[in-house]
């Protein structure tokens, strides 16, 4: 009887080691990622103020640069390798983004640490549009939404506790943050490499961009509504932009908050977000609504504006909350519009975090400019003013494609 119960148990065990599949090294890995990558994104900003006595326009910059050949990487760089298993391209790219921030640390020349953080750049550019393909492909509707839901909020906890451990580890040190992101991104890489060799599901699993179905190309019945959804994106990661990389020193030079206040505050922005993303997972009412996106952005709009009329450390922190929600609010609808009824999953998800790039370039880039010249007050404006301009495009847009029926 013994033997019997054993042998049941052995088999158990076994069916459930054999039914692994990519989702359970996949959303671990996010996290890890995510939190690496806001740890080092607010760390990196006191490390360049007081290691380089950095300028506004100066950090704006150098966080544009990295956007900016992360987008390189994403439809120039990337699209080389379509043909390599995603799973080798996330361990690649985790390892030499590991390289690339911890070898910041062994520089004292401001020029070559600019070449490092855009080699990070070009790293990044390999690991989220591959991973978010790779998970999406051959699911749609609800699956693909409680897919995303998943994703989502796997990595925005990682967005919660990262801004947090940013600041509390630039107070003791500005070197460490960049430490322990690059240990972070180490870790990821050893994780998908002991999965993916000793997994037997992810081992066989050869999924690679060019789907087909029967010997034939599946039809592609992609939705237009990924157009407003693009823009909406755009729009909201210039917000963000600014957020992360021009607060933080207004939130230091101006309101002379301490670096754990700081990182709080860059914190709260996830804690919202990780229930929208499980909310819009397990909802369908937004699916293929345009409505629902312009109504975000106009909420996006009137948070910014109202920004400039508060100093108080819990006032931001709630109104940060709630641009993160509608952050993520507006990164779902790209997201799922944006792969729905797609072939080429990866190439959308690469459009998609390329607009996610190009918003934080504008964001960072002419934001210090503005703070530097003008104020915080006209980068508020600035902000409100676009995202505004980004919904009349939208129902412009829209308007037209419907009108046309382009898909």
């Amino acid at each position: 009887m013994l033997l019997k119960y054993t042998g049941q148990i052995q088999q158990f065990l076994k069916s459930r080691y054999t039914g692994i599949g990519k989702s359970f090294i996949i959303y671990p890995s996010v996290f890890l990622v995510a939190a690496g990558i806001t740890i080092i994104e607010l760390g990196i900003i006191f490390y360049l103020k007081e290691i380089f006595g950095a300028a506004p326009s100066h950090i704006g910059y150098f966080a544009a640069l990295w956007s900016f050949w992360y987008i390189i990487g994403c439809i120039f760089i990337r699209p080389l390798f379509n043909k390599v298993l995603p799973r080798y391209l996330l361990i690649g790219s985790s390892f030499f983004m590991s390289f690339s921030v911890l070898s910041i640390l062994f520089t004292k020349a401001f020029a070559v640490t600019f070449l490092y953080y855009d080699l990070y750049g070009i790293a990044m550019s390999f690991f989220w549009p591959p991973i978010m393909g790779w998970l999406s492909q051959d699911i749609e509707g609800t699956r693909l939404g409680k897919s995303m839901g998943y994703f989502n909020l796997s990595w925005s906890a990682g967005l919660i506790i990262g801004p947090f451990l940013a600041g509390i580890l630039s107070a003791i040190s500005v070197e460490i943050p960049i430490y322990v992101g690059g240990f972070l991104f180490l870790l990821t890489g050893i994780l998908i490499a002991v999965g993916s060799f000793l997994l037997p599901k992810i081992r066989s699993d050869r999924s690679i961009e060019v789907s087909r179905e029967d010997g034939t190309f599946r039809k592609d019945k992609s939705t237009f509504l990924r157009f407003p959804g693009w823009i909406g994106m755009l729009t909201t990661f210039i917000v963000i932009g600014v957020v992360i990389n021009i607060f933080p020193v207004f939130a230091r030079d101006e309101l002379l908050l301490r670096k754990e206040t700081i990182g709080l505050l860059m914190q709260s922005r996830a804690f919202l977000a990780a229930f929208v993303f499980v909310f819009l997972g397990h909802t369908t009412f937004w699916h293929f609504r345009i409505s629902y996106m312009t109504l975000g952005q106009v909420c996006l709009a009137f948070i910014i504006f109202f920004m400039n009329f508060t100093s108080s450390p819990l006032i931001l922190a709630a109104l940060i909350a709630m641009i993160g929600a509608l952050r993520a609010h507006s990164y779902n609808s790209s997201v799922f519009h944006g792969v729905s009824g797609s072939i080429a999953r990866t190439k959308r998800m690469a459009v998609h975090e390329s607009l996610l790039a190009a918003g934080l370039i504008f964001g960072s880039s002419l934001g210090g400019l503005i703070y530097q010249k003008y104020s915080m007050t006209a980068v508020y404006y600035f902000c409100a003013a676009v995202v505004m301009s980004g919904v009349l495009l939208q129902l412009g847009l829209y308007r037209l494609l419907q009108k046309k029926e382009i898909i």
